[in-house]
């Protein structure tokens, strides 16, 4: 009831104008969910950004970079060159600056900040917001909320008695909904049914597919081809669904080492993996593989998966431009 309360207040506050919200010389577009990780921010960041690109927009994301050891506004990459190291911008950060060169990343506790200095060193049109939803000192010009099929909105508790960061009515402030990780469209309007979200506001329904492995330099590396046995580690919010994804692509789980997300891998871990593998080829995700020290004593393939809609997202699109064109300044 404290934490559901304080989310509402916190909402009043800045829909009166009594908590102000700053606002950056360009669009923003923000990526965010209601529960606690485990909806695909981070591949949803990554497919907009090249979209965006890809019809001729400057991007730059900013984040907060999630248990970086580092305070203020940091540069993880300047869109070209050397990134920085996640211990320093967060792990996810660092993934997306490694996979979308051209692109801007920065972290900061204030996105507004980071947003600031990024305009003062490179070209922007758009700026993505990463896992803002809740970033309220930020004014945004689309709210892009991401609801995991399985998951759903839980027992629709907030925490620690469910996993929402917000009352489920907040779904109502989203200008767009994404259901993510859909095994096909129908399992994903059932969920969409039950997100208390405007009936005439675009909604799509996405999943995401592998795409191959990736080595430790990012290049393709042909570690086990589908239809190995593998053994498998991940430290993910969703643990439980990576292994399926592999299963689905046509691995066999020799065996599991799951750790807690964002976990600093060490030598012991290392270690411990290569005991339990027993030989068996040795397969985790990218964002694991930004935090695997550079020296890991056996050869380890990442799985790459992206984005792919499977229905709403022309209108979803169309209506991502015509926010962002409506607010360019």
């Amino acid at each position: 009831m404290i934490f559901g309360t304080a989310a509402r207040v916190r909402r009043f506050l800045h829909g009166t104008g009594v908590l102000s919200a700053e606002r950056l010389a360009r669009p923003v577009l923000c990526v965010g969910n209601i529960s606690a990780g485990g909806t695909g921010k981070t591949p949803h960041v990554m497919y907009l950004a090249k979209w965006l690109s890809g019809i001729g927009r400057r991007v730059a994301i900013l984040s907060r970079g999630y248990r970086r050891g580092s305070r203020g506004v940091v540069w993880v990459s300047r869109g070209e060159g050397k990134t920085g190291g996640f211990l320093e911008c967060g792990d996810e950060p660092v993934l997306m600056a490694r996979s979308l060169p051209g692109v801007p990343v920065l972290v900061g506790e204030s996105r507004a900040a980071a947003g600031a200095e990024a305009l003062k060193h490179v070209s922007v049109d758009v700026f993505l917001l990463d896992d803002g939803f809740q970033h309220l000192s930020l004014a945004r010009d689309f709210d892009l909320l991401l609801v995991d099929c399985g998951q759903g909105l839980g027992n629709r508790m907030t925490l620690p008695f469910g996993r929402l960061r917000e009352p489920p009515s907040h779904a109502r402030f989203a200008d767009g909904l994404v259901v993510t990780k859909c095994p096909d469209i129908a399992a994903g309007e059932r969920v969409a049914r039950s997100v208390p979200f405007p009936a005439d506001s675009p909604r799509a329904f996405s999943r995401t597919v592998p795409k191959g492995m990736v080595g430790l330099d990012g290049k393709p590396y042909d570690l086990a081809p589908a239809g190995s046995e593998v053994f498998v580690f991940s430290g993910l919010a969703g643990n439980a669904q990576f292994r399926e994804t592999l299963s689905l692509a046509g691995y066999k789980i020799g065996g599991f080492a799951g750790f807690p997300d964002h976990h600093p891998y060490d030598m012991r871990d290392l270690a411990r993996i290569a005991r339990e593998s027993k030989g068996r080829p040795i397969v985790t995700t990218e964002k694991d593989l930004v935090r695997i020290p550079a020296d890991t004593p056996f050869p380890v393939g990442a799985f790459r998966v992206e984005v792919e809609f499977l229905d709403g997202w022309e209108r979803l699109s169309q209506s991502i431009l015509k926010s962002l064109d409506g607010a360019s300044r």
